[in-house]
């Protein structure tokens, strides 16, 4: 699909008849966010002679203060990855993700709200939103073209390990590990630059195979995320902007401590990554606490179920094998922890997700 043919897929207005019907009617009920579909009918009967006959009782879009995974990432995606095309002059309804956003203008603009405030975002400007984070998107034109890339957190956090792994660092890895492991309410990451015409290619070629495609492929469409994702690590930092919450300092070592206990599964303690970063142990436990809102061995374990689980579908290594391999001596805790985490035996666990896996993937 090349760009004419993708621009065409937008021109018609459809379903956002009503509500550029309403903005034109009366724009300034528009200019502020608003909390609830009762609060904007009120703002726009008005108190200046304004009525709300041509409002209906129910919005035409979904509206809510918080939007689960499960509202969003239905089976033809494989509940892992969703396109949405952002409603031209739907009114800024504030609202909170369970699942991680990116906003990308791929053609004339839009305005952002955080904290209080409008940011516009231009054509080919992105950006990607954490889960918990309160924000809203409005557009108020008919060339307006914004969309919403979906992506549940633990698909990313699935997904993603090896490009966090291998890029060298920066802001922008900082973001991705604290989007991974921070207590939900994080930041927002802006990218302002001109438009690149890879990261285009590569959203349309997501909208083509996610929305358009009658038979859809899990391994094309995550294929396809991860080069959105990667293009996104390329960015000049100069062009980038955190837009952190009132009070964060922007001191971030949890993602050093992170890859550093993922690269040392097998040895890692809290004393030893105490050592390592010349910190105490009190401080880290206190650290890891507060920043992810679990314990440090809680962390670890999460850590070492995730490698097991990926040994289990991508190597033929025995349990025992793999049992090592993460650091465990203990073989009934290891076991015990991973139905825990997974509700399956280890075994179990290789034979339906490797068969779930081959079958999901074409």
């Amino acid at each position: 699909m090349n760009r004419e043919e993708f621009l065409q897929q937008f021109e018609p207005i459809n379903e956002n008849d009503l509500y550029r019907e309403l903005y034109f009617y009366r724009p300034a009920a528009f200019e502020k966010p608003v909390e609830s579909w009762e609060e904007f009918c009120s703002r726009f009967a008005g108190a200046d002679g304004g009525d709300g006959r041509r409002l209906p009782s129910e919005p035409p879009t979904p509206i809510a203060a918080f939007f689960t995974e499960e509202e969003y990432f239905s089976r033809e995606m494989w509940g892992e990855v969703n396109v949405i095309i952002n409603a031209r002059y739907c009114p800024a309804f504030l609202h909170k993700l369970e699942f991680i956003k990116i906003i990308y203008v791929f053609r004339g603009s839009c305005r952002f709200f955080i904290d209080g405030h409008w940011i516009k975002m231009t054509e080919g400007n992105a950006c990607i939103v954490a889960p918990g984070v309160e924000q809203t998107v409005f557009s108020c034109a008919d060339e307006d073209i914004v969309l919403n890339l979906l992506i549940r957190r633990s698909t990313f956090a699935e997904s993603f390990w090896e490009l966090l792994e291998t890029n060298d660092g920066g802001s922008i890895a900082d973001f991705f590990w604290k989007m991974l492991y921070h207590k939900p309410g994080g930041e927002v990451l802006l990218f302002s630059s001109s438009p690149d015409v890879l990261l285009e290619e590569s959203v349309m070629e997501l909208y083509e195979e996610a929305v358009l495609q009658p038979v859809k492929s899990r391994l094309v469409i995550k294929s396809m995320m991860m080069s959105i994702f990667a293009y996104i690590m390329r960015w000049d930092e100069k062009d980038v902007v955190r837009l952190k919450k009132k009070g964060d300092r922007g001191q971030y070592p949890l993602a050093r401590y992170l890859l550093y206990m993922k690269t040392h599964l097998d040895s890692v303690s809290l004393a030893s990554l105490a050592r390592e970063f010349y910190v105490s142990e009190g401080y880290l436990s206190r650290y890891f606490r507060r920043e992810t809102g679990a314990s440090f061995s809680h962390l670890l374990m999460e850590m070492k179920m995730k490698s097991a689980a990926e040994l289990l579908l991508k190597t033929e290594c025995n349990i025992e094998k793999i049992i090592a391999l993460v650091g465990y001596t203990d073989q009934s805790n290891f076991y015990r922890n991973f139905k825990a985490i997974y509700g399956l035996t280890p075994l179990v666990y290789r034979k339906k997700k490797g068969q779930a896996e081959f079958m999901r993937t074409y």
